[in-house]
């Protein structure tokens, strides 16, 4: 008997050979990242929803400064000492967001106190983790290493996204039209809403995943820049044409010399006043007080909707004469400063977040996610229906 069919190359024969059975193997945990990761786009905003303490009446009146709060704190919680507060969610442009005050007493004495910024009112007194935070915990572990060890957990999720990326380049492989016949192009690049459950499970793998895999490459690449050094390093190199830096992971310290000390509160109202009027644009502000005798104040400054960190601007001031201090750690090295390459670098967490441009890469995150997260499911589901759905049918049929 004659045919028409082209016969498949070595290379096709493989590339088919590898998504299967990479994909049946990693199929579980490529699930549940995916799954974790498109519900950890929306940690803000499921939190501002199903938090109220988050949320104030916004006022046409201007905020409190940081004394004010850490006095209303401080007298709320009994005259606690006036050392290693932080004022988190200084929010710009009127949104109603609560200021959280934080204090460390000890090793492992916390308190954080949720206030109203524009009269100091006590919302919430936050010494246990709620519901909301428990859930993200839940599903960050999942996420980054399902909910094992760390140092195990970590590794097979990072292996498990670089065998994905072998099966999503197989698949396109897999995909690609033998030949642009008019019936091939609609197999490729059609979905047959009207046919039978099996056809339309293959057209939601092949063209769906057609579609969403170039923005699965990029969550899956970003992704795994968290769990591998050589990675990371690799992506440094190919985007800088640098050798990477080894990041101190420290902060400048504090002259410990000097025995006379502005007073806390004091100290954070400057370098507030100093924060907003260098960047008027912000939209939130994180202040630190120091614990320690070495460290400094730190001033964190967030653009956009405050979520935002490739772009942010950090700044450390000695606690005893508020002089500007030079950062030490590269990721503190401001934004303005950084190469086309190294800017893209930092954006990384942006990009894999999907939060870079704020909420049409959210939605185009959480969409690539759950895709991501179908492929194993409707992949299985050919693969079965392949191999035993057909011998079924035949063996139900009468003989000849």
């Amino acid at each position: 008997m004659v045919t028409n069919r082209k016969k498949k190359s070595a290379f096709r024969l493989v590339a088919e050979w590898l998504h299967l059975w990479l994909g049946l193997i990693s199929g579980l945990i490529v699930f549940i990242v995916c799954f974790t990761g498109g519900l950890w786009v929306w940690r803000y905003e499921i939190g501002y929803f199903t938090e109220k303490y988050q949320r104030v009446e916004v006022r046409d009146r201007p905020y409190l400064q940081p004394s004010a709060l850490i006095a209303k704190t401080q007298a709320y919680l009994g005259g606690k000492k006036d050392t290693g507060a932080t004022l988190s969610n200084l929010i710009n442009n009127g949104r109603g967001r609560s200021v959280m005050v934080g204090y460390t007493f000890g090793k492992k004495g916390i308190a954080n106190i949720y206030v109203d910024p524009y009269d100091g009112h006590i919302i919430l007194d936050k010494r246990k983790p709620s519901s909301f935070e428990f859930f993200i915990l839940f599903v960050r572990a999942g996420h980054r290493f399902l909910w094992l060890p760390q140092k195990i957990g970590s590794p097979i999720v990072g292996s498990a996204c670089l065998i994905f990326l072998v099966i999503i380049i197989t698949g396109l492989i897999w995909w690609y039209p033998r030949s642009w016949s008019q019936k091939n192009r609609n197999r490729s690049f059609k979905i047959k809403w009207n046919a039978n459950w099996k056809r339309l499970n293959i057209d939601l793998h092949n063209v769906v995943g057609f579609y969403a895999s170039i923005f699965i490459l990029f969550l899956t690449v970003t992704g795994i820049y968290f769990t591998f050094d050589w990675f990371k390093h690799g992506m440094y190199r190919t985007l800088t044409w640098k050798t990477p830096v080894e990041l101190k992971e420290d902060e400048p310290s504090s002259d410990t010399t000097l025995i006379n000390k502005p007073v806390v509160a004091v100290a954070l109202d400057h370098i507030w006043r100093q924060t907003a009027k260098r960047h008027p644009d912000f939209g939130r502000i994180v202040l630190t007080a120091p614990h320690e005798a070495k460290e400094p104040y730190e001033a964190m400054v967030f653009f956009g909707d405050g979520t935002i960190i490739y772009n942010r601007a950090t700044y450390f001031y000695d606690q005893s004469t508020l002089k500007p201090l030079h950062y030490i750690d590269e990721e503190d090295r401001p934004y303005g400063e950084l190469s086309a390459g190294e800017k893209l670098y930092r954006m990384n967490f942006d990009i894999h977040t999907g939060q870079i441009l704020g909420l049409p890469t959210k939605i185009l995150a959480f969409v690539a996610c759950m895709i991501g997260a179908s492929l194993p499911v409707t992949g299985t589901l050919i693969w079965y229906n392949r191999r035993w759905g057909k011998k079924k049918k035949k063996a139900a049929s009468p003989l000849a």
